[in-house]
């Protein structure tokens, strides 16, 4: 066996100087041969010298669209391997001679500006023996092998040539490394871009064997497999197709017993000597739980005990309810039995046994249901409440009427719940959804339209503090007030509309409850901010002994409503400062704002359907005394 293949090499054969690497293009064009900045260039080759029947690197750029390398004393050289756009290599023929390297290429030729110049002439001759087992000793022989330092095998596996038992021109004698593997043997030396020599043969590293992979059916975890073969003793590893390692012993280099792991998997189990190359062994089949049934299967509830009987159960690890994520452990279990309680959130579906290899087996079960028999009364208006008798009720979480959104209950073994009073009227499908997340039809319900005031519909823009929301009502003779968050506020009914003053303090959610004679109706609102608006910005007036006033036209309370806040800015508080708001005959406009103290940067006054009437009519007048008007702003 002789050859000079040569794989990578020592040394850069061609560094670029000054402006690059210079040659003459076929069309006249010039080609950019500058460092890796694009177009058709050659940047370095080697190594130089090189051994002849080695490997010859060229590295630049467009280095792909070379077609042809011309070498002295051989024919082109059409065989390029193409290792990127960057990189090519060529194999070094034995008639080669010294002398320039020409690229070809579409652009023109590319030479060299040093020479190719060549080694002694290493050669690997053969090795000895072709087949050899881990640790044995292996011996090459050819010329010059006193000039390579490493002996390198299939997979990268390398020996240094201090660790040669030989080495002499003619002679290298080493150990086969244990994680060395079959394929060809590279002696090579420590340059850059080292000189490698591959032999023409490949070396065959023997590997345990068995002399029948088993197929394991029906296999479980802690079963003993017994394997015969030959080299068993290089077995490092026994592991599953799920990369599980299995705990294995060795008798007499030919009989391997190991253990199917707990979390085996079907599937290849393979053993691994030190070079990582697997070698199946066998064939796994995992066994599973079989004539599977569930005691009770149906009518079950949280917190129930399942019993699970049948074959290989203590292959189960864990079960996993439907809507239940997680998997629940066990309370019990043996061969042919095994216990576990019924989560909270477990619905009807398949109950699926998981075992330790990732296998499933599916057991159906069914939840117990609520019952609703009939409700009392029988008919019954929106808004007020209906009695749900039957079985099972304490497991309802929650009441859905018609197309309308769920009502939340306490889960009882009686239900009393209030029909929402935007239920429509008429035979309505009634749905219970479980604390499990199940859902029941139910019988309908007789609903009518309810029969105190409520409200039908709402207005299209925010409701803001301050403002006067107006809103569509039903039977508005039944009503008697209107409360928000429990506070009486001002209203007004006219021709089926509710006007209600919104206070300018409260904002964010709120109940918004009307009071009838026969019953209430609560509903929750959002209320935003209002924005107050300046009516009155100036000049800064002092009232002085009730001599100094503003008078503001009534066009600026067009927009004032019932519980719209005017607020006065002041400032110079005197002793005995007062206040007083009037109409435009110069009269107190109400009592409650005739003459009142001062204190503070500011006062207000709300509006009344009576204060309302004569702003709107004839404005209003701001006077008093030892105090200054600065400003004045409603907020409507």
């Amino acid at each position: 066996m002789k050859t000079n293949r040569i794989l990578t090499l020592c040394l850069a054969g061609l560094l670029l100087t000054g402006s690059g690497i210079s040659f003459t293009s076929c069309q006249g064009d010039d080609v950019d041969t500058n460092q890796f900045t694009g177009g058709i260039s050659l940047n370095v080759f080697g190594p130089c010298p090189v051994a002849r029947g080695g490997e010859l690197r060229f590295i630049g750029s467009g280095m792909n669209q070379v077609t042809a390398i011309s070498i002295p004393g051989c024919a082109d050289i059409t065989d390029i391997q193409v290792i990127s756009d960057r990189e090519i290599r060529v194999t070094v023929p034995q008639e080669a001679e010294e002398g320039y390297v020409i690229l070809k290429t579409p652009a023109g030729d590319i030479q060299t500006e040093t020479k190719i110049t060549y080694t002694e002439p290493i050669s690997l001759e053969s090795f000895s023996p072709t087949n050899v087992l881990p640790g044995e000793t292996i011996t090459i022989t050819g010329d010059y092998l006193n000039l390579m330092q490493k002996v390198i095998f299939a997979d990268e596996v390398e020996v240094d040539y201090t660790d040669f038992i030989e080495h002499t021109r003619q002679r290298i004698t080493l150990t086969v490394p244990e994680e060395a593997q079959s394929g060809l043997i590279i002696l090579s030396d420590t340059a850059e871009i080292p000189n490698q020599i591959y032999s023409e043969e490949e070396l065959t590293v023997i590997l345990p064997s068995v002399n029948n992979v088993s197929q394991l059916d029906n296999a479980k975890p802690g079963n003993t497999v017994e394997i015969q073969g030959q080299h068993l003793n290089l077995v490092k590893q026994v592991r599953t197709s799920n990369g599980s390692e299995a705990e294995f012993v060795v008798t007499n280099d030919e009989i391997l017993r190991f253990e199917i792991p707990a979390d085996a998997t079907d599937g290849e189990m393979v053993m691994v000597p030190a070079s990582g190359v697997e070698v199946p062994v066998a064939n796994l089949t995992m066994a599973v739980p079989t004539d599977v049934q569930a005691i009770p299967a149906t009518g079950l509830r949280a917190g129930s005990t399942l019993t699970l009987t049948g074959k290989n159960m203590e292959l189960i690890a864990n079960v996993t309810f439907p809507n239940v994520a997680e998997p629940v452990a066990l309370a019990s279990q043996t061969e042919e039995q095994a216990t576990v309680v019924m989560p909270e959130m477990a619905q009807s579906g398949n109950l699926m046994l998981n075992t330790g290899s990732g296998k499933q087996v599916a057991v159906a079960i069914e939840t117990l249901k609520p019952v609703v028999s009939g409700y009392t009364p029988t008919t019954v208006s929106a808004g007020e409440s209906v009695t749900l008798s039957g079985s099972n009720l304490d497991l309802i979480a929650s009441i859905t009427f018609g197309d309308g959104e769920a009502v939340a209950v306490t889960p009882s073994a009686t239900l009393d719940i209030e029909v929402p009073v935007t239920t429509a009227e008429g035979e309505v499908a009634v749905t219970v959804t479980m604390t499990n997340g199940e859902t029941v039809a139910c019988p309908t319900l007789d609903v009518t339209k309810p029969q105190c005031c409520y409200i039908t519909s709402w207005p299209e823009e925010d409701i803001k503090s301050g403002a006067l929301l107006e809103v569509s009502i039903e039977n508005s003779d039944k009503l008697t007030s209107v409360q928000l968050n429990g506070n009486t506020v001002q209203y007004i009914v006219r021709d089926g509309s509710l006007l209600i003053s919104l206070p300018a303090d409260v904002s964010g959610e709120a109940t918004l409850t009307l009071v009838s004679s026969n019953g209430e109706m609560p509903y929750t609102i959002s209320i935003a901010d209002g924005a107050a608006v300046v009516i009155y910005a100036g000049p800064a007036v002092n009232a002085g002994n009730w001599e100094g006033y503003v008078q503001l036209g009534s066009e600026l309370f067009a927009d004032a409503h019932v519980g719209s806040i005017i607020t006065v800015y002041i400032s110079n508080i005197g002793a005995d400062a007062q206040g007083a708001f009037q109409n435009s005959s110069w009269s107190s406009i109400d009592p409650a704002y005739d003459g009142f103290a001062l204190s503070g940067d500011s006062f207000t006054m709300t509006v009344t359907e009576n204060i309302l009437s004569q702003i709107q009519s004839g404005g209003l007048i701001i006077k008093g005394k030892n105090y200054t008007i600065e400003s004045v702003t409603i907020l409507n």
